[in-house]
């Protein structure tokens, strides 16, 4: 073969590998050994906001969001000579675009690392807004769990096999007392870094709780190797320490995940690790039991599902009195479920599982036939106040399926009141406004529940434009004991009588504090004093009006 021809079968072979490259890629970038860009080719500028010409000559870390910026200088750093990287998403700094990363390093070529940027549907399932541990700069709990249930939906489709790896790091105290703030901080800084450039996508881990992590990541890479790397930084920073980690990994395509509701089972499996600090479930018991465990959460929550959606539990009302002259103001709807058994623990689980929908809304066509059977017979509606989580406000399907199921009864929905409970379950407060203010267009009254109880309700109460807060039950406890207490009372009541909002005290169940709460300013009361939850409400009927002709002679009708 001559020289000539061999030049050309270089030349064609880079064709073909240039090719092949810009099917699967949107940009193509070459850098070279300090990470800055000698080549580009493709759509640099939609993707980069920078013009080919100006893109030439840049770090590339530099057109990342500052959020990936310690992700890439790592893969950067530790790329080797034939490397090639599982794909990382990362956020363009000027056009917010978010893309897919690929990476290899090749022989033969002065240690340039090759780039492909491509807009996919794994960029596309990372959330536009993230709530971060400032520490790691790793996702927090919920939205770890949030995105990774969409990246493994689009492993799953792509047939990528998923696994998640559960990490314990154990003698954080410790190392902070001997390496001091900064020190313990640049070190969970650097685990952070590690965990993204492993998980699937570059950033499917999070911070689960303070000595707990978890990272969903391709089956190709082994879960154990989190735990050296991270065991070799510690050693690196705290040579003599006792620092140390535990580690174990779940194969994410086994048994029940792939049905509906998985991820909220697997949510509330990891809620009860994070949250447990019992030998019983430690990290090595948990990640043996994981099958059994999300296969009996499951179950339950199918269970549950059952229970809500046909109807199978009933409701009970409490009444809400004018605390000044003790008149009905209306009744508060709760759920019972099997005789005897307490509410509270299944309507928990409801909430921790997501499931928590199927029962407000069960309970809401519950109290809309109620109010149906009354309208019937001709009595006068009653008010009724229906929970309704935080969660569910959450959910634009929720809303939307709550609107229609009153939409065809102007009298029954001006008779409906919405308590909105479990409040720090709402992330978007500005959003929950909005739906708040379309439902009271509606004519139907809002409540915030159990405020004071959270260093939060002044903030629900100057971003959410509502009818009534109740205030939470501690608070009545200590009333006539405590003065800090009847001090925030009277606070809360004077802010809410500025602002046109009505106050009503839980768990009211003496005369005495019933004193006490109308020289505050509380307006309403609901407890044992004025009455229990009961089966069934008294009603009374309306006003007949006169329909005989009463015009007759020597009878003379006006308008005036």
């Amino acid at each position: 073969m001559t020289q000539d021809n061999k030049l050309e079968n270089l030349r064609n072979d880079k064709e073909r590998f240039v090719a092949f490259s810009f099917a699967a890629a949107d940009l193509l970038i070459e850098l070279d050994n300090n990470g800055v860009v000698v080549f580009a080719s493709g759509a640099a500028k939609g993707l980069t906001g920078v013009d080919m010409a100006n893109l030439k000559g840049m770090p590339f870390v530099d057109v990342v969001a500052k959020q990936d910026k310690s992700v890439f200088t790592h893969i950067l750093e530790t790329m080797k000579v034939g490397d090639r990287i599982t794909p990382v998403v990362a956020r363009m700094a000027n056009t917010k675009v978010s893309v897919t990363v690929g990476a290899c390093k090749l022989p033969r070529n002065h240690e340039h690392i090759f780039l492909s940027l491509t807009v996919s549907a794994m960029a596309a399932a990372r959330p536009s807004s993230e709530h971060r541990d400032s520490e790691t700069g790793l996702l927090d709990r919920t939205d770890f769990l949030k995105l990774a249930d969409s990246q493994m939906a689009t492993a799953a489709e792509a047939g990528q096999k998923t696994e998640l790896t559960l990490l314990q790091l154990n003698g954080l105290s410790d190392l902070q007392e001997r390496l001091g703030e900064d020190g313990v901080g640049n070190f969970l800084d650097q685990i952070g870094v590690i965990l993204r450039r492993y998980s699937l996508g570059g950033d499917s881990a999070g911070r689960l709780d303070g000595d707990k992590y978890g990272v969903v990541h391709s089956a190709s890479i082994d879960g154990k190797d989190f735990e050296e790397k991270i065991s070799e930084l510690s050693k690196e920073v705290d040579p003599k320490g006792n620092f140390s980690i535990q580690s174990s990994t779940v194969d994410l395509l086994k048994g029940t995940l792939s049905a509906n509701n998985a991820t909220q089972a697997l949510m509330y499996v990891i809620n009860r690790f994070v949250d447990s600090d019992t030998e019983e479930f430690n990290i090595k018991s948990l990640a043996e039991g994981m099958d059994n465990r999300l296969e009996k959460t499951m179950n339950r929550m199918l269970a549950l599902k059952s229970v809500f959606q046909n109807y199978k539990f009933k409701l009970v009302y409490q009444p809400i009195v004018t605390i000044e002259d003790k008149e009905l103001h209306h009744y508060e709807v709760l759920s019972r479920f099997k005789d005897g058994e307490s509410p509270y623990e299944p309507v928990v689980f409801a909430e921790e599982t997501g499931i928590i929908q199927d029962l407000d809304l069960g309970v809401a066509k519950k109290v809309k036939d109620k109010l149906l059977e009354i309208q019937k017979r001709g009595d006068i509606l009653p008010k009724l106040a229906i929970n309704v989580s935080g969660n569910s406000l959450d959910s634009d399907i929720f809303i939307e399926s709550l609107v229609t199921l009153f939409r065809d009864n102007d009298e029954i929905r001006e008779s409906i009141g919405l308590e909105i409970t479990e409040t720090s379950q709402i992330k978007d407060l500005e959003r929950a406004d909005k739906v708040i203010g379309s439902l009271r267009s509606t004519g139907m009254e809002i409540s915030l529940d159990d405020m004071g109880s959270g260093s939060a309700s002044f903030q629900y109460i100057r971003s959410l434009t509502v009818d009534y807060i109740k205030i939470d039950g501690s608070y009545i406890k200590e009333v006539l004991t405590s003065k800090r207490d009847a001090a925030i009372l009277k606070a809360l009541s004077r802010l809410c009588q500025e602002l046109s909002i009505g106050t009503i005290a839980e768990m009211v169940e003496t005369k005495d504090q019933l004193h006490v709460l109308n020289v505050l300013g509380v307006k309403y009361g609901q407890g044992w004093y004025f009455g229990k939850p009961q089966p069934d409400i008294e009603t009374r009927r309306k006003p007949r009006g006169i329909t005989q002709n009463l015009k007759r002679k020597g009878f003379a009708t006006t308008w005036t």
